[in-house]
């Protein structure tokens, strides 16, 4: 049984806090646009602190154990219809190249070597998906220990059906440590939402994108909602695995094999207990089946909220199966030596630069 005293200073005070214009009680806050005001400056602030990372300290590590920004190699050299060919076919067949190599008013061999070259050239090099995911392994490091270290504390991360108790009046005030928690990993978000558009593109790229969209709309919701204790279970449930996801490109961009398949194995297992476990068995049915039965749906924000997280969920599934794929792989005696949600994993374009040397 739900009992309608909460905890924490409303043991204290015994009396409701609504969002009236009054002082929060000390050490809460209330939710307001001054939140959002300070995560907007706290992405731009994310965003620089991620390029002075990237380039004081991930950039001289990854050069330091061998990695290098371009491959060597002879330049195409300008021809704006192979450029345009390039752009729009980014795995031309057989018969687009003869068609590009008369449209240029040059031989097949010239346009298959010019295209090698224009491929190897805006390759994205693996020290820039080091820096990438230096980055993100020291965010996501981060956020899982300073949420880890402040939810271990309260009595909702043990027992979900209290993050509903005191529901609506009493759960407007967010202790601080929690809206420290919500700043840092929105405007994190907010800062991908940007740079996404300027990293190395991903197969999955709009799904990840909706992943960004959904997750800001959940963090944004539950922040101004009232669902902030829901919300911070969330959040904690998703760093864990992907701290283990950067570990691994880590070591695979560093050709450490040994280091990825640990990684990879930490990362698919925290996946799947945390995603497809944990989320579904305990936050889904805390949002849905115990929101309902504490609160009923007489809250709006209610089923917009479990909405967002179905959507999250179904992102959790459609993800696992390219770890499935992986694991699939390693099974059958292959390593982890690759993202497959990459366009290309390999620093080589189709043929390699000792085959375009054969062919001048």
């Amino acid at each position: 049984v739900v009992s309608t005293q909460s905890t924490g200073y409303y043991k204290l005070n015994g009396q409701k806090w609504p969002h009236d214009g009054k002082e929060p009680p000390e050490g809460y806050v209330y939710p307001g646009a001054e939140g959002f005001q300070t995560a907007l400056v706290l992405a731009v602030l994310l965003t620089i602190l991620r390029y002075t990372v990237e380039k004081l300290i991930a950039e001289p590590i990854g050069k330091a154990l061998g990695l290098r920004h371009k491959l060597p190699g002879t330049p195409p050299g300008p021809n704006a219809k192979l450029e345009k060919f390039v752009k729009q076919n980014k795995k031309p067949t057989s018969d687009q190249m003869q068609l590009a190599a008369t449209d240029a008013d040059m031989t097949l061999r010239q346009v298959e070597i010019w295209v090698r070259r224009k491929q190897r050239e805006i390759m994205p090099s693996k020290l820039n998906k080091f820096k990438e995911a230096f980055w993100r392994l020291c965010f996501y490091s981060t956020a899982f220990v300073y949420g880890l270290h402040t939810l271990v504390r309260e009595d909702f991360f043990w027992k979900t059906i209290l993050c509903w108790v005191g529901f609506p009046e009493q759960i407007w005030a967010i202790k601080k440590s929690i809206y420290y928690y919500y700043l840092l990993e929105g405007s994190f978000y907010l800062s991908l939402m940007v740079s996404q558009f300027m990293d190395t593109k991903r197969k999955d790229f709009w799904e990840m994108f909706l992943h960004h969209v959904a997750t800001l709309l959940l963090i944004g919701g539950s922040y101004f909602g009232g669902g902030y204790r829901g919300g911070a279970l969330v959040m904690i449930t998703h760093d864990v695995a992907d701290v283990f996801l950067e570990f691994s490109k880590l070591s695979i961009y560093l050709k450490k094999q040994w280091a990825a398949n640990i990684g990879f194995a930490g990362f698919a297992s925290s996946w799947f207990i945390c995603r497809l476990v944990i989320f579904p068995f305990r936050i889904l049915n805390c949002a849905i089946i115990e929101g309902a039965y504490v609160v009923g749906f007489n809250w709006p924000v209610h089923c917009l909220y479990s909405g967002f997280l179905i959507v999250l969920q179904i992102l959790h599934i459609y993800w696992f199966t390219y770890i499935v794929k992986v694991i699939l792989k390693v099974v059958k005696g292959t390593d982890v030596n690759r993202d497959d949600r990459s366009d290309s994993e390999e620093e080589t374009p189709v043929s390699s630069s000792n085959e375009d040397k054969k062919d001048q």
